[in-house]
């Protein structure tokens, strides 16, 4: 369960990167529209949902709390040092 909720946050956060114009410009070298930026954002916040979710689900709300901040953090860092080497 824990592996889901990492897994989410990294797509989440990679989603909310993309929701924003500068890394669309860096990483896939062109601006996307408007619908799909808002539809990146909101699937970013809904991925980060389902990761707290199943950190909840692993280890109860106290607990899974504290390890989903973590997981946010590892899964921030993943997302942050992989859209600095991927731009261009």
């Amino acid at each position: 369960m824990m592996l889901l909720c990492l897994l989410a946050a990294l797509a989440g956060f990679a989603a909310l990167s993309l929701g924003m114009s500068r890394h669309q410009r860096d990483i896939l070298g062109r601006i996307l529209s408007a619908g799909r930026t808002k539809g990146l954002k909101i699937a970013g916040w809904v991925l980060l949902a389902v990761s707290w979710a199943a950190a909840i689900a692993s280890d109860g709300a106290a607990l899974g709390s504290v390890y989903w901040i973590g997981v946010l953090t590892f899964g921030a860092l993943i997302v942050a040092f992989s859209v600095t080497r991927l731009s261009r």
